[in-house]
């Protein structure tokens, strides 16, 4: 143990004494170390670390299949009268919830706002082991409607609205119009699952005021459609997903059956169940599996570099490990010495690497991509300083090797005699030649599936939404449901503001909309022909929106045929509808659409086209555009509303003046912020920037790390081999024909590394393919503009080391010796 601690202490010493060293390799050390670090933080947090609810694992997501539309639409969010069935019959299921997210008013505590409500069955607490801070949870009692609604309130809710009150439980809330009786008050940051009603994704959020149990009157529900409601449920102990399953689709038979009696046509329906673990992290895995991997390729780089450079050291430092060989000291405590070198350099790296991982960890939560899940997990806990060290150890030992390797192999009486003067070390030569070529090999495919991304990127800014948003600004409203009861009330309360809003100066035209452009599928429905006899899962389906007159002129899209809506048509016998070039296509392929009629499959629901649109991307840029029908909002306007203002010069100059509009003709109405359109397609564009800069970042350090490998081992070489460029200049041989001798040297382990790196990048295309956009994982532009840069950088920094080789001293070599 003595010789261990003098051991400690003489690797102190050392690298006390060289200082420049020392700081290169703890500095290398800390910003990769910290990198991977908070990656790995990330990972953890997103990916590996279990959902905080009790007995996660037994947790599921619920949906429905329907054959006939499954190539367009997956999986469906479920039928209010199918849960009801699968809660009745169901023995899979420890509990089963119904959970519905939407936007309403808060009135009755302070200012009015709009926030977010979460409708669902009063067994959600028991689906997901919830507890309160205070009072009770929801029950399924609360459920009937001979109860008095019961509200749960947020902890933030609690805090903000009702100043902490302890006499809270009993007091009244107002959310859309519906007095509740707050029950309880949920625990703080507690949170619940919101799904995407169109696709399996789902994620954790905190973001709720008030969870109010759902109140369906299954009445106004049919057997078919409506699959409006994700579905969570606990698994009973000891049954699998197959069993859940099975059970469920032996109910969803039977249910069809029902189904195809009341709409008199063949109905056919499945279930889908899957881990809510994986419903909510599923789709995040793939990307920070590849952000891992990239920072991992950027760690073994570094390390690859330090070993070069600890290498150089330790061949620097052999006349003095020979004297002290020659004075007692064994092999074995020579390479112990270089070995504790390296890990007391890593030690600090790493620990310094902690401060770089927090900061990154820091920045990471306040510009993530607000879709990425579970951000509020990563932290630096157990499992991720675990990890740390892990990889801090690992970095040390694989930098200690090769000058370990290299000490225990010295010729101590060829050293002390000065044996050796001048020799070129070729084993040397050929390990820093292996390390260089993967130092390359890495980069070179880091920075190809780079270039994937930024091509990605790039097509994706290429796409036309088919709308314009410069100068235009978005404001949403959810009127309250107590004071605008139905769609009349309501179209005349938005006629009231849109008309003060035209009033406004520097308004150039004004609209409502029920969706803003590139915010995903809404109000999906059948459309057909009135002569299209097929059975309804036969029937394409559309996204409906419900806009004003001049919403087509305020967001600048272009109409093909016909003309947009007007007030003219509020008095139409037959609804009228704008509807998508593709909707027409698909309609009526080659004919003139205008003045025909569609429906939703009931043929007495009639609507008339009066105009066609441009397709755009209405609801995601990297999505086909879905057949699109507009109609207008006073013929449906459930729900939030939209305004949408184009002005001549800066939009936001007017949010103020539309807040002050919109109170004085309601000061009830709670308005969500007032923002520019712009910053809708920003958010389209968000998780794609992201993760090009990210691995852009990592893609110039891995080029940095790797040309300064490239440029040291060029001059190592040149240095450990001037003797024999002297003799060979003394022999006769010019300087350019050395400098040449040197380049084709340096370039053996480049281009044998490009090409491993081509390999290796065409291996990794196979994985990042389904995260590109418009570009081949195999695209050749790409990958020969990365080997062009490459080779180009990596031939620049060996010119630039072999300049050395040209400063040739022959009379030198005449007096070696």
């Amino acid at each position: 143990m003595d010789s261990v601690l003098v051991d400690f202490r003489d690797a102190a010493r050392a690298l006390l004494r060289d200082p420049l060293y020392a700081a290169a390799v703890i500095a290398t050390l800390a910003v990769t170390l910290g990198a991977s670090t908070a990656v790995f933080s990330i990972v953890n947090g997103v990916v590996l670390r279990p959902l905080a609810f009790r007995e996660a694992q037994r947790l599921v997501a619920i949906r429905e299949v329907e054959p006939t539309i499954a190539r367009q639409y997956r999986t469906l969010a479920a039928n209010a009268r199918h849960f009801e069935e699968w809660r009745r019959q169901a023995a899979a299921f420890a509990s089963i919830a119904e959970i519905e997210w939407r936007t309403t008013n808060l009135t009755g505590a302070g200012d009015p706002a709009q926030v977010v409500m979460v409708r669902s069955s009063g067994t959600v607490f028991d689906v997901l082991r919830m507890s309160v801070a205070l009072g009770r949870p929801l029950t399924r009692d609360d459920e009937r409607p001979d109860h008095p609604p019961a509200a749960v309130i947020s902890h933030r809710l609690w805090e903000d609205r009702l100043g902490r009150d302890a006499q809270v439980l009993g007091r009244s809330l107002i959310l859309g119009g519906t007095q509740y009786t707050i029950v309880g008050v949920l625990a703080p940051g507690a949170e619940l699952p919101t799904f995407d009603v169109l696709s399996e994704s789902a994620s954790l959020s905190s973001a709720f005021a008030a969870v109010v149990p759902f109140r369906l009157n299954l009445a106004n529900v049919g057997w078919m459609g409506q699959f409006n409601y994700p579905v969570i449920a606990r698994l009973n102990p000891g049954v699998t997903l197959e069993q859940a399953r099975a059970e469920l689709n032996v109910i969803q038979r039977s249910v069809a059956e029902i189904a195809t009696k009341e709409t008199h046509e063949p109905a056919e329906l499945r279930g889908w169940i899957a881990p809510l673990e994986e419903s909510i992290v599923g789709r995040a895995r793939l990307g920070l599996l590849l952000l891992l991997g990239a920072i991992g390729g950027v760690v073994l780089i570094a390390c690859a570099n330090l070993a070069n450079l600890s290498l150089t050291r330790a061949l620097g430092r052999m006349r003095d490990a020979a004297v002290r060989s020659a004075l007692g000291a064994s092999r074995g405590r020579l390479v112990r010495g270089v070995v504790l070198e390296q890990l007391l350099l890593a030690s600090i790296g790493g620990a310094l690497g902690l401060l770089v991982a927090r900061q990154g960890l820091n920045l990471f939560v306040r510009t993530a991509p607000i879709d990425l899940p579970r951000v509020n997990a990563v932290v630096i806990d157990g499992r991720v300083l675990g990890f740390a060290a892990a990889v801090a150890i690992a970095a040390g030992l694989g930098v200690a090797l090769l000058p370990a390797w290299r000490m225990g192999r010295g010729d101590v009486q060829a050293t002390l005699r000065g044996g050796g003067h001048g020799a070129t070390d070729r084993g040397g030569l050929r390990v820093r030649a292996t390390l260089l070529a993967l130092q390359v090999a890495l980069s070179v495919t880091l920075v190809v599936v780079t270039g994937l991304f930024v091509t990605s990127f790039v097509q994706l800014l290429r796409v036309d939404p088919g709308f314009s948003s410069d100068r235009v600004v978005a404001v949403e409203i959810a009127p309250v449901a107590r004071r605008y009861p139905d769609a009349t009330a309501r179209a005349a309360l938005y006629d009231r503001i849109l008309a003060a809003g035209r009033d406004l100066t520097g308004i150039t035209s004004a609209a409502w909309t029920s969706a803003l452009p590139l915010t995903g599928e809404t109000w999906v429905d059948l459309i057909a022909r009135i002569d299209d006899a097929r059975p309804s899962a036969l029937k394409p389906s559309a996204n409906y929106r419900f806009i004003g007159p001049e919403y087509f002129r305020t967001l600048s899209m272009p109409m093909t045929k016909g003309r947009s809506i007007d007030e003219r048509d509020r008095n139409h016998a037959i609804v009228p509808a704008v509807i998508s070039a593709r909707a027409a296509q698909t309609l009526w392929p080659g004919e003139d659409p205008i003045g025909r009629h569609f429906s939703r499959g009931d043929p007495s629901d009639r609507f008339e086209v009066v105009g066609v649109v441009v397709d755009g991307h209405p609801t995601a840029l990297e999505a086909e555009s879905p057949l699109m029908v507009y109609v207008p909002y006073w013929f449906n306007n459930e729900g939030k509303s939209v305004l949408v203002v184009r002005t001549p010069g800066d939009a936001t100059a007017v949010a103020t003046e539309l807040r002050r509009v919109i109170h004085a003709v309601d000061p009830e109405i709670a308005i969500a912020d007032v923002s520019p359109l712009h910053r809708v397609v920003d958010k389209a564009l968000e998780s794609r920037r992201y993760q090009m800069w990210l691995f852009t970042a990592f893609g110039a350090v891995a080029l940095l790390i790797a040309t300064v490998g490239v440029y040291a081992t060029t001059a190592y070489g040149v240095a450990r081999r001037r003797r024999e460029m002297n003799i060979r200049v003394a022999l006769g041989a010019r300087a350019s024909q050395v400098f040449a001798l040197v380049l084709r040297q340096s370039a053996t382990p480049l281009l044998a590394g490009i090409a491993v790196g081509c390999v290796g990048a065409l291996a990794i295309g196979t994985v990042v393919a389904s995260l590109l956009f418009k570009v081949r994982a195999s695209d050749p532009l790409v990958i020969a503009t990365v080997v062009s840069l490459v080779g180009a950088i990596g031939m620049l920094a060996s010119a630039t080391a072999a300049r050395q080789s040209l400063r040739i001293n022959p009379a030198a070599a005449l007096r070696d010796d």
